[in-house]
């Protein structure tokens, strides 16, 4: 169970609700599962989740994530070689920004 689950259960607030601030897109799923598979190893907190309708992406999946942990989420992905396609800011209703390194 990811962080935003346990916060989402505490809070009593639907997970959808508990909105992560960036979302990394992969161009396979092969790469989205290694990401929320390797991420949930090194005990980051993090979301596996559908691309949002606004967004497009070849895979269909995304890891949500917050700000605090991007660069430590680079790092893992750089040692673990796990490519993503895409990164934005995101929030649900607003319109996504590219998140440049």
């Amino acid at each position: 169970m990811s962080a935003l689950e346990v916060i989402s259960q505490q809070l009593k607030i639907p997970i959808d609700k508990v909105s992560p601030k960036i979302l990394i897109l992969f161009s396979s799923y092969y790469f989205a599962d290694k990401a929320d598979k390797t991420l949930g190893q090194y005990t980051v907190p993090h979301q596996l989740m559908p691309v949002p309708p606004e967004l497009s992406s070849a895979c269909g999946l995304s890891i949500g994530i917050k700000e605090e942990y991007i660069e430590e989420v680079l790092r893992i992905f750089e040692v673990e070689k796990i490519t993503p396609s895409h990164m934005y800011y995101y929030e649900k209703g607003k319109e996504p920004i590219e998140y440049k390194q």
